[in-house]
């Protein structure tokens, strides 16, 4: 902290009427103005010092500015915002199509994927439709194979596999819950 802190504030540093108004970090330049109105910049990187005149016009409004000033400023700011919308939309969409094919993996599968296009349920009432009338159906539990429930039918594995409604039954993956034809 320097020795006289107070005295570090720009109207004890500016000469009177002068003002800072902006800061470039591009170009590392304060920008001041007078009492006049005319504007000033400090050398790079000093935030005061000599003072220059303003190479470029400060784009900032003042309530000394047209309205029609502002009006293209605003439209100009309003186009920029579409441009930077339109320059998303690609993002997004990959996104949103991302958020939709995990939400149907987790909540069903594809048909492609390994998973089955209806739930559980949907599949064993459709299973118990197929069955013929000389047959019911059962439902496959953990430690099932199609062996030990042709067995448990008095059956073969390629008779089990024959009983109408079986058709879709793969004996190499036989998940729980699946339903299986079997005679009564």
């Amino acid at each position: 902290m320097g020795r006289f802190p107070d005295l570090d504030a720009d109207e004890h540093r500016l000469p009177e009427g002068m003002q800072r108004v902006g800061y470039d970090a591009d170009t590392e330049c304060y920008t001041f103005r007078d009492a006049a109105g005319k504007f000033f910049e400090s050398a790079r990187g000093s935030r005061y010092g000599d003072l220059r005149p303003a190479t470029s016009a400060v784009p900032q409004a003042t309530h000394d500015t047209p309205p029609e000033d502002i009006e293209q400023r605003n439209q100009a700011i309003d186009q920029s915002n579409r441009e930077a919308v339109r320059a998303m939309l690609p993002f997004a969409l990959l996104v949103f199509v991302f958020l939709l094919v995990v939400l149907r993996v987790v909540n069903g599968g594809f048909g492609f994927w390994g998973g089955s296009d209806m739930s559980l349920a949907g599949h064993a009432a459709a299973q118990a439709d197929i069955c013929h009338a000389g047959s019911r159906r059962l439902q496959v539990e953990k430690g099932d194979t199609c062996w030990a429930i042709a067995e448990g039918c008095s059956l073969t594995v390629d008779e089990l596999l024959r009983i109408r409604g079986n058709d879709e039954v793969n004996c190499d993956e036989l998940p729980v819950g699946q339903g299986i034809c079997v005679p009564r």
